[in-house]
């Protein structure tokens, strides 16, 4: 009798070890992905990001096979100063893993704040300038683009940290990262923050 229980304990013990096993498997491939696609897009390696993320849903350009002109010096810039921390992994269940992460980017508040006055003044004085030598629409978005990039472009931009619960989940037989607001947000540096807020004090002054 004695020899039948040790060996269900034993069976039990092994059962509990192979089940461990399992759920430590996942989690790894999950910090995986996110150390993964963190990686890639410190070196601007986007192919390899659509591995580990749909960057479509992070909507990193409007053109969803190559980044080229000012849109990829503002990724370089942008991601510069991109870091990470994997800080811990929680197993919710067989299809889904959360990594909380704490990431580090530049502060897109003040880049924001100094691009909105610096654009703001070139409006006005272009509005005031005599009809024959005001800058077309189209030239105008281009100068808007330049005071952007030259915004974002500094040596000495601030850095901001967010501790993130990035969702990684099982597609098939791979994971990836479930994007969302939060940490869109946290990638981008606040820059959706940033966005919300100023389109919320536009309309509180429009009424």
């Amino acid at each position: 009798m004695q020899r039948v229980i040790k060996i269900m304990m034993l069976s039990l013990s092994v059962f509990v070890l192979l089940l461990s096993l399992t759920g430590c498997g996942e989690i790894q491939k999950s910090e995986k992905t996110v150390s993964g696609m963190f990686d890639a897009f410190k070196g601007l390696d986007f192919e390899t990001a659509k591995t580990y993320v749909d960057i479509n849903e992070l909507k990193l350009s409007d053109d969803k096979e190559k980044l080229t002109g000012n849109a990829e010096m503002f990724m370089k810039n942008l991601f510069n100063k991109l870091n990470y921390k994997i800080i811990s992994a929680e197993k919710i269940d067989n299809q889904t893993v959360m990594v909380k992460t704490e990431i580090t980017a530049v502060d897109m508040k003040p880049v924001m704040g100094e691009f909105f006055t610096n654009a703001m003044q070139f409006a006005f004085s272009n509005a005031f300038t005599p009809k024959e030598q005001q800058l077309s629409d189209e030239e105008m978005d281009k100068k808007t683009e330049e005071f952007f990039v030259q915004s974002v472009s500094k040596p000495d931009l601030a850095t901001v940290t967010n501790t993130v619960d990035i969702k990684v989940v099982r597609v098939e037989k791979a994971w990836k990262v479930a994007v969302d607001d939060t940490f869109t947000d946290a990638l981008f540096g606040g820059l959706t923050t940033v966005a919300k807020d100023m389109e919320k004090s536009f309309n509180q002054n429009a009424n």
